[in-house]
């Protein structure tokens, strides 16, 4: 990487397995619920209703029934992927969790994106072409989008072939590069275009090469006062279209085309308390980071409290033999997944089980020279 920034964040620590300290809590409900999608459930619209929940499911739409005139729609459901119906109100329809892709970089700058199955099997490795190198990726069409290098966003076929669509290598115009990539689902006014990360905005990059500047804030590493923010990474709540900004310093914002950049917490670079590279959005609702407590040198991961304008930390390991890099969840169970080096040597994908207070080897490298794991995506099936 060629940004000093970029480097300053890729100097990862170890391997191994750690306990956990949790404390995190799913939220729960007095209502029943049927989550059976096995029936043919009938229930009719409750034209009485007094509690707001039209269809008796132990939802209201505030609380994230996706759809109140049918009981087999509501976030405690479980997906049922034949009926063309996003049961579980996740923004996604007819999905299964298949697993994740990961980035890899050789030591030699060979680039390559493993594809891993839900019990952390190979299933199979794409190596890229034209030295491209997915430091941030997501899944696009049948292949991936990538942040090549820092230098340029490329497309990436589900043979390899590496195209770059956005170029972002003119330091006079992008002094840090690009970032991170999030895709933005169709249906939120931006259908086929990539989000991507800049430090010092958001910007929109279509198939075709237009970029275009979706918000900015003040970058300013001499003056802290004048400093607004250090955004780094980016995620997208899939049923709102919703944005997440991530900053390296702790900060946390939010995007809509609706409203703009709203920063809810501001990064303090002279003093942080949390570094973090990347964050992802939890299926139901909340926003969640890798990071590192800057204070304490405790590594875990964090649930951004909007009420409260901070990071909670929510799932936590004391052995810093391995350090976190970049995160992804597994929408379904709610674990967590992040890509971390050991020494450079044993590139490793980590499970953080939710609750659970324990996290263990998900997919590992054993071989000398294997490079680093940058990005991490959750990869989901389509069926009906």
């Amino acid at each position: 990487m060629r940004f000093a920034l970029l480097v300053v964040i890729l100097s990862l620590g170890g391997g191994g397995c750690s306990a956990l300290d949790t404390g995190f809590q799913k939220p729960d409900t007095d209502e029943p619920v049927d989550t059976d999608d096995s029936d043919t459930d009938t229930t009719p619209i409750d034209t009485a209703d007094t509690d707001g929940d039209l269809d008796d499911d132990g939802f209201t739409p505030e609380e994230g029934d996706c759809d109140d005139a049918d009981v087999r729609v509501s976030p405690a459901r479980e997906e049922d992927d034949g009926d063309g119906k996003d049961n579980d109100c996740d923004g996604r329809t007819d999905e299964e969790w298949s697993g994740f892709s990961v980035g890899r970089v050789d030591d030699d700058g060979a680039g390559s994106i493993i594809v891993l199955d839900t019990i952390g099997r190979d299933d199979d490795t794409v190596n890229l072409s034209n030295g491209c190198g997915p430091s941030w990726l997501d899944h696009y069409g049948d292949g991936w989008v990538i942040s090549n290098n820092g230098a340029a966003v490329s497309m990436v076929d589900s043979d390899g072939t590496c195209t770059d669509i956005g170029d972002f290598s003119d330091a006079e115009v992008y002094e840090y590069g690009v970032w991170g990539i999030a895709t933005m689902p169709d249906g939120f006014g931006l259908d086929g275009i990539v989000l991507a990360t800049t430090v010092g905005s958001l910007v929109g990059v279509a198939p075709d090469g237009t970029i275009t500047e979706l918000a900015s804030w003040v970058v300013d590493f001499e003056d802290p006062a004048a400093h607004e923010f250090t955004g780094v990474s980016a995620a997208v709540d899939p049923a709102t279209g919703e944005v997440g900004l991530f900053d390296y310093f702790g900060g946390f914002g939010t995007w809509t085309a609706e409203g703009g950049l709203v920063v809810h917490r501001k990064g303090d670079y002279e003093s942080p308390t949390l570094q973090t590279s990347s964050g992802t959005h939890r299926d139901g609702g909340g926003w969640y980071t890798q990071g590192t407590d800057a204070t304490t040198g405790a590594m875990g991961i964090y649930r951004f409290d909007l009420d409260a304008g901070d990071w909670a930390l929510v799932e936590g390991w004391a052995d810093d033999t391995w350090s976190p890099y970049q995160v992804a969840i597994d929408g379904d169970s709610g674990d967590f997944y992040v890509t971390a080096n050991v020494s450079g040597i044993f590139p490793t994908v980590y499970r953080i089980v939710d609750e659970s207070g324990y996290a263990a080897d998900f997919f590992r490298i054993e071989t000398d020279y294997a490079g680093y794991f940058y990005g991490i995506a959750t990869r989901y099936t389509y069926g009906g």
